[in-house]
């Protein structure tokens, strides 16, 4: 076995959903301070005198639409203490309309109220501090060895090995059954020459990624951008979203162990570590390259490449390897390479097509409708660094 011990620096903005939103009755906006506080419901519920908490479990108990704007508007500047979140101005301009909203309009309370929405990033129930889980890692560096695997076979548009030439004529048909004649974990079994018990991912064990030091998150808007210098691409496609992501900078440890699986398990193709961290270069710096591009061509600052060549050139395939996590990651750093097939939406009442690239990105963003691209930010980007 070997075991390598890992650094996970943060190039920029992460969010690793976790199904999780910050509750209305579970934070408040520090304005003056630009900080989201989140604090036990409990705690705060002891700390009030009878007469508040009277009026705030009849709020509570209304169990309407109008009853979280009453929330807000109750627990509105007050100082309370729990774990802090750093915020931006257009966040606390976007609560101050929150607060705002007429309470007998329960349409526009209850659009606006799924506008003001903010994931939480994956954290520690103890702790509630944030972590990388190993899952997301593992997830990460899978893709990028079967990519790996898909370049040395050959192999592009791999779902045509299993699907009809019939179920091949029509792109929108085949998109449907790609998945579900689950064809994805086909190839995947086809590449690996193993599935289940000798699947040789088996004997890659990634820990947990926890915070080294000092770890801060901040809320975000997330806008999605055409690749393509339009004159549309002044403006967001669709409605933004809030998240919770991890600040660049943060750096994680973690372990990650590759096992030699003994001839008895009946893994054909084992894992081996020089392999899998070479993976990840092939996979990740062109993808960070092409995306520096398409950056530059809608006038995003190159801050992440900056960022990696500032600090990692030089040890870039020795110890430092690129790698890319959670929301909003992009297509393409989710999916095989030479084998994806992605459906890309129409104008209404037009069909979708289907192609190898995705024709629209995600950026973070300070604010909800930025006029100028230049301080947009792509997300997930980190490298890891072996340390051991």
């Amino acid at each position: 076995m070997e075991t390598l011990r890992v650094r996970l620096h943060v190039i920029s903005p992460i969010h690793i959903g976790c199904d999780d939103v910050y509750e209305p009755t579970s934070f408040v906006i520090d304005e003056g301070r630009k900080r989201l506080i989140s604090f036990d419901p409990l705690e705060f519920i002891h700390s009030l005198n009878d007469s508040e908490r009277e009026r705030f479990t009849s709020i509570s108990s209304e169990g309407t639409i109008a009853s979280i704007v009453k929330i807000y508007q109750f627990l509105s500047g007050r100082e309370v203490k729990g774990r802090e979140v750093e915020i931006t101005d257009d966040l606390i301009s976007h609560f101050r309309q929150v607060k705002a909203l007429p309470l007998h309009d329960e349409k526009r309370v209850r659009q606006e109220l799924n506008k003001f929405s903010i994931g939480r990033t994956a954290y520690d129930s103890y702790t509630s501090l944030p972590y990388i889980p190993g899952s997301a890692i593992k997830g990460a560096m899978r893709t990028a060895y079967l990519s790996k695997l898909a370049k040395e076979s050959n192999l592009r548009d791999g779902w045509k090995r299993f699907l009809t030439r019939e179920e091949l004529k029509n792109a929108s048909l085949t998109y449907k059954l790609i998945s579900k004649k689950e064809v994805s974990k086909k190839l995947e079994k086809s590449l690996l020459k193993g599935d289940f018990a000798t699947d040789p991912f088996r004997m890659v064990k990634v820990s947990d990624f926890r915070p080294v030091g000092e770890v801060g998150t901040r809320i975000l808007y997330a806008i999605n951008k055409r690749k393509k210098p339009s004159k549309f691409n002044a403006r967001a496609r669709g409605p933004s979203q809030i998240l919770e992501t991890i600040k660049e900078g943060t750096v994680f440890e973690g372990i990650i162990d590759v096992i030699q699986p003994h001839e008895k398990t009946g893994i054909e193709r084992p894992v081996r570590v020089r392999e899998l961290l070479k993976a990840l270069n092939s996979f990740f710096i062109p993808q960070v390259n092409e995306e520096n591009k398409t950056l530059k061509e809608i006038d995003v600052s190159p801050l992440v490449v900056k960022a990696i060549n500032g600090k990692f050139k030089e040890n870039l395939g020795r110890t430092a390897f690129l790698i890319r996590l959670g929301k909003h990651s992009g297509a393409e750093a989710v999916t095989i390479e030479g084998n994806r097939l992605i459906k890309i939406m129409q104008a209404k009442d037009q069909p979708p097509k289907f192609l190898d690239h995705a024709t629209t990105i995600w950026l973070a963003s300070t604010t909800r409708k930025p006029s100028t691209n230049r301080d947009l930010i792509p997300f997930g980007w980190a490298v890891m660094e072996i340390v051991q």
